[in-house]
């Protein structure tokens, strides 16, 4: 059924004063031969159109070919949609190819018994997949999935966490609803990172500093009172004890601390954690009251009296453990990190301006400046080296430290050194306020770069907005982008794909620019009635009538699935992609004590114009905000897309073609880079490339050892290549322009007679 576009009145708005005449002519039209056949053509010309706002361009490109009526619009027409066709072909054709090639490489390395590389060729042909629930139950990857279990336990057995994570954390990426292997992904995960944890190049203990134990007492007290449902202490409690255990089987915790390194003294305190376990795990339940008498006594007397290890240590662990219970999202944001929490939810920094990272060498490396700073003014270019601050080195010092070391009061400077090509240049900046953009377009502008062209197809006059967070000032700035557009503005493609969210405010106001009045756009639901609300548009928005195509994709999470369910639940515009990430709860943001120290609560859950509230969970059949148009993009283009947003980003003089290749080959390499996004201290919500890999949670980098599985046999390396032969196109972004083009052109030309007029007007001009 061909959507509702609420365009009424805009059919004709291009139409020269002088068609009225052409327009009476039609009358006589009939008469003409070509016409003998004019209404099954036209009622062709209109499926045509209809398919195509459907999303079903196949049924579009085969509909127009059986139109026999030649004119330019008919041709441009079978042209964008025979050209698309011919690149889905293609698409399928490598999807193919990798498929086959990937199954068989799963199969020579189950041949080794190497379960963990047989495993990610595994994900890899299920990512190109045609059936993927019949690949999921192919004999030979359900015996690989039995084997590898095995292989994991005895890793496990022997404390050989990262190589028993990577192989839970494939069966969890191949079975997505089985919760079992995301349990054991979590366990290994945990343990790896206990063991990277205490690593001098880690930088841990910056990470809990002014870490109290009356702020996590603080954040229990609050999770009793407004979590989104009545929480279960006992597993709290259960959890957080765990997590304690672990703590003490870390090889590398015990050699960082010596009440930890001594054998008695360590056993005693895990004697007196299993006792106070058991007694949890025998009680029928328990309450706000005991969870806190039980952490109190770990914390100041059973440490105290063991291990003596360092209070903030304890009470980090305690409430990691006591959280696990509840969400992914309910967390405390300790004191050290909650300026970087901010920063990223303001929109807004004092700083120099630049984009960095820890690269592989563990240099300080610049990703890119950014606008409207001092050190993109300054000549501070994608790749530049800091090597000191304030004539100061830089090595051996965590990214968090040189952060503050370059950020200071606005209005002071502060000297970076760089190596650029093997020489050193200071360069003086001046701190000042940056603003952190999340509003980007298609391209840079060519006159200057800081500003960004919006216009995926000026002559049809489509504008494209990519929304990368829902940040404080999001909201301003698209308005501000759709002011310069509204003159020529006929069609809006919105981006939110990677989007991880953000504000609800924000996501509710932009949605208003779009529906009209008393609209629902999402309605919150929790524990407590105040929770209980419903968010409407509260007038007609300025562009209620404009078509609208959002994209999105498995990483649109939270206020993204807000937008985009309004959207769709409305009959606003076209969803188009991969269903969302399922992120269906609210979160609110409470400070605790005065230490800085600030609680991210689950209060309530969010429910779309539909009704549903689709969150993901380990027992969730299904999740996120399905797309009208589904485009799944495979691996590889995925990464294409991200390399095409990455260059975008990037402000400075051109790359070479070499560089383009050899930054292109590191794209891989960062995902295991410490790094920081968008600004100089932003946390890795605005996920514009694979992975996050800044987060503490994230597997330590290092070297990927083909494999360590089976020591016993040492077997010659095997070689399975497999280069990036996808071309750098977005299929997500094909089909939201095909759709757009097709639609504004089936309004303005609703039947093939006004089309040849058109074509007539135009060749009339002088």
């Amino acid at each position: 059924m061909q959507r509702t576009w609420q365009r009424a009145g805009r059919v004709f708005r291009w139409v020269l004063p002088g068609w009225t005449l052409l327009l009476a002519a039609t009358v006589g039209y009939a008469d003409d031969l070509r016409q003998v056949d004019a209404l099954s053509q036209d009622e062709l010309w209109r499926r045509t159109i209809n398919f195509a706002v459907d999303g079903d361009f196949d049924a579009a490109t085969e509909t127009i070919k059986k139109v026999h009526v030649s004119g330019q619009l008919t041709e441009q027409v079978r042209t964008w949609l025979e050209a698309y066709e011919a690149k889905q072909i293609a698409r399928k054709e490598l999807d193919r190819a990798d498929f086959e090639k990937y199954v068989g490489y799963a199969k020579a390395r189950i041949d080794r018994k190497e379960h963990r590389l047989a495993l990610t060729w595994a994900l890899a042909a299920l990512d190109c997949a045609e059936n993927r629930e019949k690949f999921l139950q192919s004999g030979w990857l359900q015996d690989l999935v039995n084997d590898s279990l095995v292989a994991a336990s005895e890793l496990r057995q022997k404390s050989k966490w990262r190589d028993a994570w990577r192989i839970y954390a494939h069966l969890s990426a191949l079975f997505e609803r089985e919760p079992r292997y995301q349990k054991l992904e979590r366990e290994a995960l945990t343990h790896l990172r206990l063991d990277a944890m205490f690593k001098e190049e880690s930088h841990w203990e910056e990470r809990i500093e002014k870490v109290r134990w009356k702020d996590a007492r603080e954040a229990l007290e609050y999770v009793d009172r407004v979590y989104v449902e009545l929480a279960d202490f006992k597993k709290i409690t259960e959890s957080g004890l765990e997590q304690l255990l672990m703590l003490a089987e870390s090889g590398t915790a015990q050699e960082q601390y010596e009440g930890l390194g001594n054998e008695d003294d360590r056993r005693d305190f895990e004697l007196r954690i299993q006792e106070r376990l058991d007694q949890v795990r025998a009680a029928p339940e328990l309450d706000l009251d005991d969870c806190v008498d039980h952490f109190h006594r770990v914390i100041k007397a059973i440490n105290k009296e063991t291990v003596r290890l360092p209070e903030e240590l304890v009470v980090s662990e305690l409430v990691r453990g006591a959280f696990e219970p509840l969400d992914d999202f309910t967390t405390v944001i300790w004191p050290r990190d909650s300026k970087e929490f901010d920063k990223h939810t303001r929109g807004d920094f004092v700083g120099v301006g630049i984009s960095i990272i820890k690269n592989r060498a563990g240099e300080v490396e610049v990703v890119s400046p950014l606008e409207d700073s001092s050190a993109y003014r300054a000549g501070v270019q994608a790749g530049d080296i800091i090597t000191k601050v304030e004539g100061e080195s830089l090595k051996n010092i965590s990214l968090n430290k040189v952060v503050d070391i370059i950020t200071g009061k606005k209005g002071t400077m502060v000297t970076l050194t760089i190596r650029r090509n093997d020489k050193e240049i200071d360069f003086p900046l001046k701190r000042a306020k940056v603003k952190i953009r999340s509003v980007k377009g298609i391209r840079r502008d060519p006159l200057d770069e800081e500003r960004w062209d919006h216009w995926l197809d000026p002559e049809l006059g489509v504008g494209y907005i990519r929304v990368t967070n829902f940040q404080r000032n999001t909201v301003e700035d698209v308005d501000n982008v759709l002011s310069e557009l509204a003159p020529r503005l006929e069609g809006l493609v919105l981006d939110l794909r990677s989007n991880p969210g953000g504000l609800l405010e924000t996501a509710w106001q932009l949605s208003t620019r779009f529906l009209d009045r008393g609209d629902i756009i999402v309605s919150t639901k929790g524990r407590l009635k105040s929770e209980d609300q419903v968010f409407r548009a509260p007038g007609n928005g300025p562009y209620p009538n404009v078509p609208l195509v959002v994209l999105v994709d498995d990483r649109s999470a939270s206020a993204s699935e807000i937008v985009s369910g309004a959207v769709r639940d409305n009959n606003r515009g076209v969803v188009i992609g991969e269903r969302t990430f399922g992120k269906f709860s609210v979160q609110n943001l409470i400070g605790l004590g005065r230490s800085g120290a600030k609680l991210k609560i689950t209060t309530a859950s969010y429910y779309l114009p539909n009704g549903d509230s689709l969150h993901r969970d380990p027992t969730a059949e299904t999740w996120g905000v399905e797309p009208d148009v589904p485009v799944r993009l495979a691996a590889k283009e995925r990464t294409k897309v991200y390399q095409m947003w990455r260059d975008a980003n990037l402000l400075g003089p051109p790359k070479s073609p070499a560089e383009e290749e050899s930054a292109d080959d590191k794209d891989d390499d960062e995902e295991a880079a410490e790094k920081k996004p968008e600004d100089e201290a932003t946390d890795d919500a605005d996920a514009e490339e694979p992975g996050a890999a800044g987060d503490s949670d994230a597997e330590p980098s290092g070297e990927d050892d083909e494999e360590s599985e089976s020591e016993e046999e040492k077997l010659p390396p095997l070689k399975q290549p497999d280069p990036n032969d996808r071309p750098k196109e977005d299929p997500q972004l094909d089909a939201a322009l095909l759709l757009m083009r097709v639609t504004l052109v089936g309004e303005l030309y609703p039947t093939l007679a006004t089309a040849d007029m058109k074509e007539a007007v135009e060749s009339a001009k002088p």
